[in-house]
């Protein structure tokens, strides 16, 4: 059995210039292998902001988080697993689907 191991890094955005230097180093060196060219990578935010994605806390457009029930029961807000099912491929903003 192969031993792999796993690598994380913490960077100091103070020092940040915005090269995204980071980001292809680390995707060079775990594409490196068969199967994994077109690994996705995260975006790397350099900038002061709202970042990216924009609004992706907006509970409101995203119909996401949890509403409490009458009787003080939480519940999330897509509802049980039938309406979670329902609702997986809404798009936001489309009115048909709230």
């Amino acid at each position: 059995m192969k031993i792999r191991s796993q690598v994380g890094m913490v960077l100091n955005l103070d020092k940040c210039i915005g090269c995204h230097t980071c980001s292809v180093t680390c995707k060079n060196v775990w594409t490196g292998r068969e199967g994994m060219e077109y690994a996705w990578f995260n975006n790397v935010e350099t900038k002061p902001g709202i970042g990216y994605p924009k609004n992706w806390e907006d509970q409101e457009e995203w119909q996401g988080g949890w509403v409490r029930d009458v009787n003080g029961k939480i519940r999330p807000r897509l509802g049980g697993k039938m309406g979670v099912i329902t609702k997986i491929f809404r798009q936001p903003g489309d009115s048909a689907n709230r």
